[in-house]
């Protein structure tokens, strides 16, 4: 097997602010959209998201600007994806935190900024976007909040399947309830309520973070979990889970032998999966891998996508807690998808030369 870097480029690059967290889409008639979210950094509280688009099948990209038709200070959205309906309309998932003169993660309290999960339409083919409406997670709100994690998945036309994870709010005294679970909608978006956990250690030892998902050619939702042990710098193997029943019930969550944290899996028509994903062990960067039984993946012929050299982190942190650690990150969360050509396309955001921005690869089984 060889797997070859056949292209790569800059999705967008402004040295005004920083662009994170991008991800592509292939529409049904071919044509390939972006979005990502802007700020001043990683865990700033100005980020807003942002539109892609290409003419030339991904060579270069063009952007569009801002989803947000106000510049309401209230809010930071993060973590945006575009899906297609079944209608042709076009929907953007993602998660917005309130915004405070706090930080995002409070690294004394280990709480998140209270966030909310969104769907916003377009029925002009991503040109304009309605506000957003939030899709509501029964979950007591004293306990746990709740961020968008992976993409949607469409079983069917009435299906649907919005993954996130859990983490706590502010005021909530005891250690965090993390799992990684999804709410489901049986009318297109319109109404939501079934909820399901999809991966949780009721020790509250294992952290189920970062959940990304993908759906097998055989019609199995598979989903790979960056694995974290609470309360210290340890990450564990990637692990993964499958549902056989449009995401009703879930497998144990069982390791890969990739020692990475986001990891994007991406199902291929042989029934292989292939990954994408961070390594934070030196070298780091950004790997490219494939397995044939979901479990173990190839290392000896992976590649490299990125090299994060000297900028894989972007300053020491004033608090030991990890993830007050993790906000000085310079590269990450890589996501890709299969093209109808039968190449992989992926993107990721990461730093250069001080510029935090992001960029696309073409692969080549």
């Amino acid at each position: 097997m060889v797997i070859k870097i056949i292209d790569e480029g800059i999705l967008s690059f402004d040295k005004r602010h920083g662009a994170f967290m991008p991800s592509i889409t292939q529409l049904s008639d071919g044509l390939l959209i972006g979005c990502q979210n802007v700020g001043s950094d990683l865990a700033s509280g100005d980020h807003r998201i942002e539109i892609l688009r290409t003419t030339d099948h991904g060579k270069t990209w063009q952007n569009q600007g801002s989803i947000h038709s106000d510049d309401d200070p209230r809010w930071a959205y993060r973590i945006a994806d575009i899906a297609e309906s079944a209608d042709g309309r076009l929907l953007l998932t993602a998660s917005r935190f309130e915004n405070t003169d706090k930080l995002l993660f409070d690294p004394e309290t280990e709480s998140l900024q209270r966030p909310e999960l969104l769907l916003f339409w377009s029925e002009d083919r991503g040109n304009t976007w309605l506000d957003p409406v939030v899709v509501p997670v029964d979950l007591p709100a004293e306990k746990y909040t709740w961020n968008k994690a992976g993409r949607l998945l469409q079983f069917s036309e009435i299906r649907w399947m919005y993954t996130f994870e859990t983490w706590k709010p502010e005021g909530y005294l005891g250690p965090p309830d993390q799992k990684a679970a999804a709410v489901f909608s049986s009318d297109q978006g319109q109404t939501w309520g079934e909820l399901t956990t999809i991966a949780d250690d009721p020790t509250g030892e294992l952290l189920w973070w970062d959940l990304a998902n993908t759906r097998l050619v055989d019609g199995r939702a598979y989903v790979m979990l960056w694995t974290h042990r609470y309360g210290t710098k340890e990450d564990l193997a990637v692990h993964w889970v499958v549902s056989d029943d449009e995401g009703r019930s879930w497998s144990e969550p069982q390791p890969t032998n990739l020692m990475g944290q986001v990891c994007c899996p991406i199902a291929l028509p042989d029934g292989r999966v292939a990954a994408i994903y961070n390594d934070r062990h030196e070298p780091q960067g950004i790997r490219f891998a494939i397995s044939e039984d979901l479990a173990t993946f190839d290392l000896e012929h992976q590649v490299t996508v990125f090299d994060a050299k000297q900028e894989a982190s972007l300053g020491q942190a004033k608090h030991e807690n990890f993830l007050a650690e993790h906000q000085l990150i310079g590269f990450g969360k890589p996501q890709g998808i299969l093209l109808d050509n039968g190449d992989l396309l992926g993107c990721y955001w990461c730093t250069a030369s001080g510029v935090t921005h992001t960029r696309w690869v073409r692969i080549r089984i």
